[in-house]
């Protein structure tokens, strides 16, 4: 495989990449050290909806990575951006609880919403909470805002279930369409990379989901690289969309950088 050049920075998915499941990808650590001795930009994307970025952070920090809570770009920092220009102040969080906090300079309430946020709460997507998602939506015309679109996760080590099809529910029997927030969304990986300020050509985008990362990231203009960790899996290497680089995790990462 030949060497790429002109990479200047990298936007990195964590789970499925860097580690699946809380069991840390062997070598990924020395990685990303690797990454930043050689200068490289490096933003960490998640479309995790479940806590906030300052315990993202911890949990990195605590496997032994050396980042910056900053480098961290998540979905809930794209939302409260969108609130903030579309001047939006009450809002329905139908999200883990521990990310409330993020949400503290908005007024959250279950009556005239001006929009409802959907972030994934696993099992406790029950009737009784989609019913009345459903109806702040189509009954009080409240804005549909899904933090990501995910069909599926890594659940104890098996492919379950994730917000997406929630989503696409409410969508189907409200008649509205959502605005997404995370990935695959054009604007989520435009977000990170006027973060890191650097051009489209010069950016790599490393994955493992090949609708989210890899596809969402290529229509987003950006160069993608699918590694064989987390969500990946045989039939990816038949979907419409490809990789423009495919790894087996992400150590083989340094050698493809020349480094």
């Amino acid at each position: 495989m030949n060497e790429i050049t002109g990479v200047k920075g990298l936007l990195i998915d964590l789970e499925g990449v860097l580690y699946s499941d809380n069991n840390l990808t062997p070598g990924s650590i020395e990685v990303i050290k690797e990454l930043k001795k050689n200068s490289l930009k490096l933003r960490f994307l998640t479309n995790t909806t479940t806590a906030p970025r300052k315990i993202i952070f911890n949990k990195l920090y605590d496997f032994g990575f050396d980042i910056e809570e900053k480098e961290i770009f998540t979905p809930i920092i794209a939302t409260k951006n969108y609130l903030r220009e579309n001047r939006v102040k009450r809002i329905a969080l139908i999200t883990n609880i521990e990310i409330i906090e993020e949400f503290n300079d908005y007024e959250i309430t279950q009556k005239n919403p001006e929009a409802v946020i959907m972030g994934d709460i696993y099992k406790n997507f029950k009737w009784d909470i989609l019913d009345r998602i459903f109806k702040l939506v189509y009954l009080q015309n409240a804005a549909l805002i899904a933090l990501h679109q995910n069909k599926y996760s890594m659940r104890d080590g098996e492919v379950s279930l994730d917000l997406g099809p929630f989503v696409k529910a409410i969508e189907y029997s409200s008649g509205k369409k959502s605005i997404l927030m995370g990935k695959p969304e054009k604007n989520f990986f435009d977000l990170a990379v006027k973060d890191l300020n650097i051009n489209n050509e010069n950016i790599l985008m490393i994955g493992d989901d090949i609708s989210s990362d890899i596809e969402g990231s290529i229509n987003a203009n950006l160069k993608a690289i699918q590694v064989k960790t987390g969500k990946f899996q045989e039939k990816d290497l038949k979907y419409p969309t490809q990789p423009n680089y495919r790894l087996n995790s992400i150590t083989e990462l340094p050698k493809l950088l020349g480094f």
